[in-house]
């Protein structure tokens, strides 16, 4: 299968479809990346970490063919995202991750979390604030 010549590039279809390949792109380098990681971290800190990336690619996917559901599914990605950096950070502190890896993980995780961010405002999600107590 053979994609058409005149399909416009990803820059100029629209914002979220930017996030969308910016993720994909992050979701094959991290799982290139953790499965050079030590045998004794593969089937816990490895496989959370893959399967978190895998479910914001298909949040994301959702998120851009399912207008209805939008806000919910780009708050999800949020949080799927903030598990992420936890789980990195994790993976660092376990000696688990080399630092160049840990600073390159950590960089694709906030660049798509700022583009989350800027497509939650776009539709108008603002997160909720809290009454003062």
């Amino acid at each position: 299968m053979s994609l058409p010549l005149d399909r416009p590039a990803a820059a100029e279809a629209g914002p979220e479809l930017i996030v969308l390949q910016r993720w994909e792109e992050a979701t094959g380098w991290l799982l290139n990346h953790t499965k050079r990681w030590p045998k004794a971290a593969r089937f816990t800190l490895t496989q959370r970490i893959e399967n978190h990336a895998l479910d914001v690619l298909e949040l994301l996917v959702q998120a851009r063919y399912e207008p209805g559901p939008r806000a919910k599914l780009l708050h999800d990605v949020n949080l799927r995202l903030e598990r992420l950096r936890f789980l990195f950070r994790t993976a660092h502190e376990a000696r688990v991750q080399p630092a160049p890896g840990f600073e390159s993980a950590m960089r694709r995780v906030d660049e798509v979390g700022r583009m989350i961010h800027g497509w939650r405002q776009a539709i108008g999600a603002r997160p909720k604030k809290e009454p003062p107590a």
